[in-house]
């Protein structure tokens, strides 16, 4: 659904698209930081070129195991 949505209002269906169409919080968007998965790696600099820290991490949370590493890579984003 969201593909249908993003591209209704002609944002970008990529990871990349939806951080640039909210946009960083020190320009006035609401993203700090923003957690892709790994298949988006390629789209971290492109990210982070729009003043948004981002990392590319497993966000399939398929066990508690996966699910605490992205909760890590999530506060480690924040500086927590």
């Amino acid at each position: 659904m969201a593909r249908q949505l993003l591209g209704v209002i002609g944002v970008e269906v990529s990871a990349a698209g939806v951080a640039e169409h909210y946009g960083a919080r020190t320009t006035g968007g609401v993203i700090d930081g923003w957690l892709v998965d790994t298949v988006d790696a390629g789209l971290v600099a492109r990210i982070e070129a729009a003043g948004i820290s981002s990392r590319a991490v497993p966000l399939m949370m398929t066990d508690h195991d996966a699910t605490a590493a992205m909760v890590e890579a999530a506060l480690d984003l924040a500086g927590l």
